[in-house]
């Protein structure tokens, strides 16, 4: 085929025929910019990707699963049934607590899907009372990359105590994003009180149980507006350590004593 014939075609490959300079600037610019965002991928050994579905978790210590069924479960799916971009419910009733899993519709943001749920769960005025706050979640599935364990004849708070110490070493590093600890059980407090005492005041266990309940929380009171701008207002009586459950009234005696 001749030059002049190159010349005369059409399309892309008679352009480039034609221009030839024009065309090996467009192919450095394609070269380059390839080179580029290559160098931009994320790339990842074990990824992380969300799941569509958003999980609401509500504990219930000591129902049945029949009271789960009743109290928490059904409620709940009331109030989320009409927010827009639910595919599908699936419930599940178990021995002191229940779980609700929502599937999203394609092309839904989970996030602002989680948020609309938390809104409509937090409505919800019927729950039992001894049920615990709800728990909205969107699940993370994720791969673990390496296990590392802690062990020696040493007790169990000093070894919960070296595994936080290293689990806090590893974060200090940028290249690890995340450290979970697991095996070692829950922190707790534990409150005693003699029962010649309870007696005395006429006081039973759960008695006790629902003044720390009540007294031990966080609470927001609302938002002061002046024209400096807003003050919100919140109540911190939240106990974190023993010695703070320690001080915490009980009762008052008819001369204001604190027990």
């Amino acid at each position: 085929m001749s030059q002049k014939q190159l010349t005369d075609s059409t399309g892309p490959m008679g352009w480039m025929a034609a221009n030839p300079v024009a065309a090996n600037i467009l192919m450095l610019f394609f070269l380059l910019g390839g080179l580029y965002w290559g160098t931009q991928i994320k790339q990842e050994v074990f990824p992380e990707f969300n799941l569509d579905e958003v999980v609401i978790r509500v504990a219930y210590p000591g129902a049945s699963p029949e009271e789960v069924a009743e109290g928490i479960v059904l409620p709940v799916e009331e109030a989320i049934s009409s927010i827009e971009g639910v595919k599908e419910i699936t419930s599940s009733a178990f021995e002191n607590s229940g779980t609700v899993r929502v599937e999203a519709l394609r092309d839904t943001d989970l996030q602002q899907l989680a948020l609309d749920i938390k809104n409509e769960v937090d409505r919800i005025t019927t729950f039992p009372v001894d049920a615990e706050e709800p728990s909205v979640t969107v699940p993370i599935r994720r791969r673990s990359v390496i296990t590392l364990i802690l062990y020696g004849d040493l007790s169990r708070p000093v070894l919960r105590e070296t595994a936080e110490m290293v689990r806090d070493q590893l974060l200090q590093d940028p290249a690890i994003a995340q450290v979970e600890l697991l095996g070692a059980r829950p922190l707790e407090i534990s409150i005693d009180v003699s029962r010649d005492i309870l007696r005395s005041h006429n006081l039973s266990l759960m008695d006790i149980a629902a003044r720390i309940h009540r007294a031990s929380v966080n609470l927001p009171g609302g938002v002061i507006k002046s024209p400096g701008g807003q003050v919100q207002l919140r109540m911190q009586e939240r106990r974190e350590l023993g010695r703070e459950f320690g001080s915490l009234p009980v009762l008052t005696t008819t001369d204001g004593t604190p027990i």
